[in-house]
């Protein structure tokens, strides 16, 4: 394999890792888009309303 060939590969390997990255954060923002908003997040023991005010987690 020359050095020109390796180049071209590496450019290429390096586009696709950047498009990978790309895509999966994509998809991570559209996944909690489309998550309601009235929804609870619990953790163990913990549930805190998304749409509850500061004072209200008190």
């Amino acid at each position: 394999m020359n050095i020109k060939t390796r180049k071209y590969l590496m450019i290429f390997s390096l586009c696709a890792l950047a498009s990978a990255l790309y895509a999966a954060a994509a998809y991570r923002v559209e996944q909690t888009r489309m998550q309601p908003t009235f929804a609870i997040s619990c953790h163990q023991d913990q549930c805190v309303p998304h749409t509850g005010s500061f004072s209200a987690l008190r």
